[in-house]
């Protein structure tokens, strides 16, 4: 049992037609190769506002054709993908394991100091709010307040807290509000991508010719000799990864971009951030 996820960038509708060729070539490899496929469970999922929405087939073991069909959301690797690029629903997965686990927290201690508190919110709690964050960071401001709900609920479970505000709980605590935290993972990401920590694909694309990644076209100004260039993506992309990181990136010092190892960076990184407004506030839509 495998899977297999092919997508194109269909930016003309000839694009559409290839995509199909596509996979009745690897229908054709996969039936050469004594393998059977079940079209049965394919789905497609269209991304895009201007996306033709093409219907795709593949042959049944009977040699039907078969439509493959469409979905809006799809999980992939732990984490829901939406035709709308928002993960909304994703969100509101994690939000909802996050509060199971904190609920159980909550019926098992009926009093905790800040060391247990934290132990046990950290390796049981924040995970789910956390994991793969660099590709599903909350677009939506009320996606980014049942995140930190979540966090400001749990940390009512400190008793010596009681009566503080959220914000003099977090800093008592010196537990990072979760929009830092993404800020942060967004930071170690670049770092990685930018000194070749992890393999990126360094030729564009061949169908927009954009590169994930451009080096800034003059560093002699100011800023650092690693500042990228900002890319102005159309809604709903306003928010893929190499759009919001990279301010946030171009405004580092040169003496922490410039650590030679992940971990010297990280902690460059929090000396740096000390001071930042987001690190022990945030402000509620409600």
């Amino acid at each position: 049992m495998f899977s297999l996820k092919k997508q194109r960038l269909i930016m003309y509708p000839p694009n559409t037609t290839t995509l199909q060729q596509d996979l009745n070539r690897f229908q054709s490899w996969a039936s050469n190769m004594g393998m059977k496929l079940n079209p049965t469970k394919c789905k497609a999922l269209h991304l895009g506002r201007s996306n033709p929405l093409q219907e795709y087939t593949m042959l049944l073991n009977d040699n039907t054709q078969h439509h493959i069909m469409t979905t809006t959301e799809e999980k992939d690797l732990g984490v829901i993908v939406d035709s709308g690029s928002t993960f909304s629903k994703h969100i509101q997965t994690q939000v909802n394991k996050a509060n199971s686990v904190l609920g159980a927290i909550k019926h098992t201690f009926k009093a905790m100091d800040p060391t247990a508190f934290l132990s046990l919110y950290k390796s049981l709690v924040r995970p789910n709010l956390e994991y793969a964050s660099v590709i599903w960071s909350p677009k939506l401001k009320r996606d980014k307040d049942a995140l930190e709900y979540v966090q400001r609920r749990a940390t009512r479970l400190v008793t010596e807290l009681s009566g503080k505000s959220y914000e003099e709980r977090l800093q008592t605590l010196e537990l990072p509000t979760l929009e830092f935290r993404g800020q942060r993972a967004d930071m170690i990401q670049m770092f990685k991508l930018v000194h070749g920590l992890e393999e990126l694909n360094p030729a564009p694309c061949s169908e927009c010719g954009k590169m994930m990644i451009q080096p800034a076209l003059n560093v002699s100004n100011r800023g650092h000799d690693f500042k990228l260039q900002i890319q102005h993506e159309p809604r709903p992309r306003d928010n893929f990864f190499t759009r919001r990181a990279t301010r946030n990136w171009n405004g580092l010092t040169q003496d922490t971009v410039s650590a030679n190892c992940v971990n010297i960076f990280k902690n460059r990184l929090t000396k740096e951030w000390k001071n930042k407004p987001e690190r022990y506030h945030y402000r509620f839509s409600y």
